[in-house]
């Protein structure tokens, strides 16, 4: 299986763009070399902020976080027309980490900033964090159910508490995906935490109902074949979807990054976020494609035959005596590259800068554990 992930990478690199015209172009280093990736920069709660746009911050696809005003209202006796005679507030911040090469979680609460008016701190108050599988999946959770309920006192002397969860079990295949989307056992999860209070029973009193948490995907790929995917065997992929930006006036890829800054935000082709995040320029995300080996070259063959057509039988060849090679968007490795009938744009660009530009881009779908069919955004940066 590591061979044969070995050679399907051989053959994205080939068609994305990196042997151009009738000259040769630069391979790029291996996608193996060492650097900062994601799943090394885990969050922490010291970084946790209130998005208030949001109702959560997310770091990467390996980690959230969420804040919460919780607020406890204790009643003088149960009936309802009876007053309150206590209520404790505190700021709670939540984070989930999936932890680096494994198939693990990390729960981590901070109660801080307590406000108290007639409650006693002995009063216990904290949470419930639910771990298990998405609605009529396979998942299985090693503790479905934790209680983290402390003192009001011991809270405030130990604020951090944190849960690790080991996710297993499998989902079924979804209906009509490929056998190698198959054989990476995608299965979904389901990773909460609710406000909980112990109280005596028959007393009356009413807690925050707000929820922290997300879905949490799990797979075998990057122990099949880690040059496809890295970082863990987790994302929370669910719902955030990971940016590939970059520095387009950076020497090292000055010609493509100049590209695919000038059509990227343009408007009408897949794959940009947003202006800042907003809805202007928004065009949807593009999707990872890497098994269908023989679309891959269809999109390459497109792309190269535009740049034949707009720049004429010597396209390829670049000022100095230099070679060109033909950068497309959207890229090669997507569902929407290149093909007749669709819209998409072609540049010649230095082979040499493709070639870093397309090997900084590889890294960025492993490190980000984009597997085939997972969506990606693009934005480029001055």
């Amino acid at each position: 299986m590591r061979r044969r992930g070995v050679v399907l990478l051989c053959a994205v690199l080939a068609v994305l763009g990196l042997v151009a015209g009738p000259a040769s172009a630069v391979d790029p280093p291996p996608n193996s070399e060492p650097y900062t990736a994601p799943i090394d920069q885990p969050l922490p709660l010291g970084q946790c902020y209130r998005d208030i746009k949001h109702g959560y911050y997310a770091k990467n696809v390996y980690g959230a976080c969420w804040f919460s005003d919780m607020q406890f209202v204790h009643y003088a006796c149960p009936e309802p027309e009876c007053a309150v005679d206590g209520s404790a507030a505190a700021y709670v911040y939540t984070t989930l980490n999936v932890l680096k090469e494994s198939r693990q979680v990390a729960v981590a609460h901070r109660f801080v900033n307590w406000r108290i008016s007639g409650v006693p701190d002995s009063a216990r108050l904290g949470v419930t964090i639910s771990c298990g599988p998405a609605a009529g999946g396979g998942g299985v959770c090693d503790r479905p159910s934790v209680p983290v309920v402390k003192s009001i006192a011991e809270w405030k002397v130990a604020p951090d508490v944190t849960e690790v969860f080991s996710l297993d079990g499998v989902d079924a295949p979804a209906a009509g995906v490929s056998p190698e989307v198959a054989a990476e056992l995608r299965t979904e999860y389901r990773v909460t935490a609710r406000f909980a209070a112990e109280v005596p029973a028959g007393e009356r009193y009413t807690l925050t109902e707000a929820t922290a948490g997300t879905g949490v995907r799990c797979d075998v790929a990057r122990q099949a074949d880690p040059a496809y995917v890295r970082g863990a065997d987790c994302v929370l992929r669910t719902w955030y979807r990971p940016w590939f930006d970059f520095s387009a006036g950076e020497a090292a890829i000055a010609e493509p990054g100049a590209f695919v800054r000038a059509v990227a935000p343009a408007g009408y082709l897949p794959g940009f976020p947003g202006v800042n995040g907003t809805s202007a320029g928004f065009t949807g995300p593009q999707y990872r494609l890497f098994y269908d080996v023989a679309a891959r070259q269809a999109h390459r063959a497109a792309a190269e035959a535009k740049c034949l057509s707009s720049w004429g039988p010597d396209w390829w060849r670049h000022a100095g005596g230099l070679t060109n090679a033909c950068a497309a968007y959207p890229f090669d490795e997507s569902v929407q590259g290149a093909a007749p009938g669709v819209q998409f744009q072609v540049r010649p660009v230095l082979d040499t800068q493709q070639a870093e530009f397309l090997r900084r881009f590889t890294r960025f779908l492993a490190e980000n554990h984009v597997l085939d069919g997972d969506g990606y955004y693009v934005y480029p940066l001055p």
